[in-house]
Formats: structure tokens, C-alpha cells, sequence
């Protein structure tokens, strides 16, 4: 049985094990703890009413439901397929979501060679041990991965955690945000970024800000309808997105309507930057979720390749952990010079989606859509 932070899943003739090891994101300033904030949530996909995890990004979407995607679940899949199967894995009853897996983009190369380890062999071959190993070596403060697989079996195995930092810390908001989700409700969620009372001041933390895309459409007082915004600009090697738009039918194409606006409406070099009065909230998170991929399970979901026969998809589970909020000390307060420009409110209190990549990189290895307040924090 794997410990807290893994992800698997597991082929059977016996069986094979194919484990995804839970993704660990967090965005927190320099010097500040991943483990300082408890989470809000810890538990199961089973006990969510309102969110799916799903294996690829391209999986439909159900209508009011926020959605989970995170790659450590198909770099092990990656490893099955490539050292294992020795090409698309096939798979009885269950060829589609296969089918979707086997075509998935994402790849090892999307992550920093520090932050992801992936493996994948046979168990006679010695490929546990050799696991383990190199998880020991690689990742010292994470617990050994333990593999209950007979002799007979095989086993794929990913391990991936990444942060980003803000270089100034963000203010809680102390004031009432409430998030509205797809269907109108409302709920008070805890939240950070830059407040109303933050006007005219803090120049810097302003600074760090990127409006990557902006609606030109009628705004509406203070709130314009779309936006994305890098809140730092300056971090590396991993980056931050976060879209306040309309949601399409998967994850994989609302990615892809989200850079077709970037780079189709860039914003005006006047409009790429947070006003002396604009503001900034983003609400808090920190959970963590296991979910297994039933739809992948059991004995009729054989596996089809050639020298593999007779083995199953047993289970399939992933576990992801995230947190996200303004992790630091608060500013010293700054001197303020009052102007009088119109304010914009870059306030993400509606459905938006969170991408986590590399700088400059093809291809995400986390992304969700927001659709409700399931997993925000509370006031």
C-alpha cells in the first residue's frame, strides 16, 4: 500500500502496478514552509459533490462541476507504454480513456530534471528496488514507495512536485469576497492579492504583475467580463496562469482558447501592468484528494498487448496536492500619490483556471478549472 502523496495504479495477472505518485504544487516566497497552511480538504474524490479528477486533458467536463488535471498520472503511463508494452497500450473496454492516454503530450521534459521521476519494468527485473533507490536519492524527504506486486507483475511508477514564489508576498484580504459560481450561487472564501486599500501604494508588488489578456468589450463599473493574469512575472522555472473566461467543453480547449487570445489581442503596453488603483484577488487553497480511476478498473479491462496478456487494470488511483495563497510576511507600509484613473477589479469571484508549466514551455503539468467553491477556503 503507498503512503500519503502517492499515486498508482495497478495492472494484474497477478496484476501490473502503474503508479502515478501524487503531484505536490504549491506557491509560496522564499523562506516560507509549503506545510505552514492546514488543508481545507483531505480526503477522496468520493466524498466531493461538485469536482472530477480527470486522466487527460482533453476528458469532457461534466456542466457545474470544477475540474483536476495533474501529469504525474500520465508520465507513469508514459513509462508503461514505452519500457513495458513497447508502444500504445491497449486496452479491453476501456479503449478510449486509453486511447486518450496514449496520445497525451505531456512528457518528463515538462518539468525541471529535479522536480519528476518516472520509471517502469518489470518485477523480476528488479524494478521496485531500483525504484526506490532512486526516489531515496532523488527525493530524500519523501517517504519510500512500497509496491505490493507479486514476482509475475510489472510496475510504473512517477513521482513530480513543484513550487513557484512570489517574490513579494500578496496581502490577505480581510475584507468580504464572495466567489459566484456557474449556477449563481454565492460563498465567502478566503482570498489574497492586492485590496481596495491598497490603492495608490505598493508600487513594487504591483510590479510583479503580467495582464497577459484583457475583454475590450463594454465594461461593466469596475469589472471587465475576461482576464489573464501571470501574478509574478519574474518566476522561474515555473510559471502561473490564471483566467477569469468562459469554459469549453475540456480542459484541452479552453488551454487552447486562452492562448489564441493571448496571442491574438496582446494588451496595450499601457494595459500589461496592474494600475495605481487596480486590484488583485485570487482566493486561497490547500487540499489534497485521492481518486481512483473506476472507469479504468477491473478484471474485463485486459490488457491487449502482445506478451502481455492476461494482466488487468486492478486500480488506479492518483492523489494530488495543492495549495495556493499569498504565503509571506505582510509589506512595510509605502507613501501613497493620489490620482484619479478609473480602477479595474482583476478579481477572480467567478469560475476561472488555474495552469501551472514551465516558463516558456509547450505544455502544462497541472491545470484546473474553478467552477465552484468546493475546494476554496472559507471565511
Amino acid at each position: 500500500m503507498l503512503r500519503k502523496r502517492r499515486s498508482w495504479f495497478v495492472l494484474g495477472i497477478a496484476f501490473v502496478a502503474l503508479v502515478a505518485v501524487g503531484l505536490a504544487v504549491w506557491f509560496s516566497v522564499r523562506g516560507r514552509s509549503y506545510e505552514a497552511s492546514p488543508l481545507t480538504f483531505d480526503g477522496t474524490s468520493d466524498q466531493l459533490q461538485h469536482t472530477v479528477i480527470v486522466p487527460t486533458l482533453d476528458t469532457p467536463i461534466p456542466d457545474g462541476k470544477s475540474a483536476i488535471w495533474c501529469a504525474s498520472f500520465q508520465l507513469a503511463w508514459n513509462r508503461m507504454k514505452d519500457d513495458v508494452a513497447k508502444g500504445p497500450i491497449q486496452l479491453a473496454n476501456a479503449q478510449a480513456i486509453a486511447g486518450r492516454l496514449n496520445r497525451g503530450e505531456q512528457t518528463e521534459g515538462d518539468l525541471e530534471p529535479g522536480s519528476v521521476y518516472a520509471a517502469a519494468g518489470l518485477m523480476r527485473d528488479g524494478i521496485a528496488d531500483r525504484i526506490r533507490a532512486e526516489m531515496a536519492r532523488r527525493f530524500p524527504n519523501v517517504p519510500a514507495p512500497q509496491f505490493d506486486v507479486p514476482p509475475e507483475g510489472a510496475v510504473a511508477y512517477s513521482y513530480l512536485e513543484a513550487a513557484t514564489k512570489f517574490d513579494i508576498p500578496y496581502f490577505d484580504n480581510d475584507q468580504l469576497c464572495e466567489f459566484t459560481d456557474a449556477g449563481g450561487k454565492k460563498t465567502a472564501v478566503a482570498s489574497f492579492g492586492i485590496r481596495k486599500e491598497d490603492d495608490y501604494a505598493y508600487e513594487k508588488l504591483r510590479g510583479q504583475v503580467e495582464i497577459l489578456f484583457r475583454s475590450r468589450e463594454e465594461r461593466r463599473g469596475n469589472e471587465i467580463s475576461e482576464f489573464v493574469v501571470d501574478p509574478c512575472k519574474t518566476s522561474t522555472p515555473y510559471q502561473i496562469v490564471l483566467a477569469r473566461m468562459n469554459r469549453k467543453a475540456t480542459l484541452a480547449e479552453t488551454l487552447d482558447v486562452i492562448e489564441k487570445q493571448i496571442k491574438a489581442h496582446p494588451p496595450f503596453e499601457h494595459e500589461s501592468a496592474i494600475g495605481i488603483n487596480d486590484t488583485l484577488l485570487v482566493p486561497n487553497m490547500a487540499w489534497q484528494v485521492s481518486h481512483r480511476f473506476k472507469e479504468l478498473e477491473g478484471q474485463d479491462k485486459r490488457v491487449l498487448n502482445s506478451g502481455l496478456q492476461g494482466l488487468y487494470l486492478d486500480t488506479a488511483l492518483q492523489t494530488i496536492r495543492f495549495r495556493l495563497d499569498r504565503s509571506g510576511a505582510e509589506l512595510r507600509s509605502e507613501s501613497k500619490i493620489y490620482v484619479l484613473p478609473i480602477a479595474t477589479y482583476f478579481n477572480f469571484n467567478r469560475p476561472f483556471l488555474i495552469v501551472m508549466k514551465k516558463r516558456n514551455g509547450k505544455h502544462p503539468f497541472f491545470v484546473m478549472w474553478v467552477d465552484n467553491a468546493e475546494l476554496l477556503q472559507r471565511r
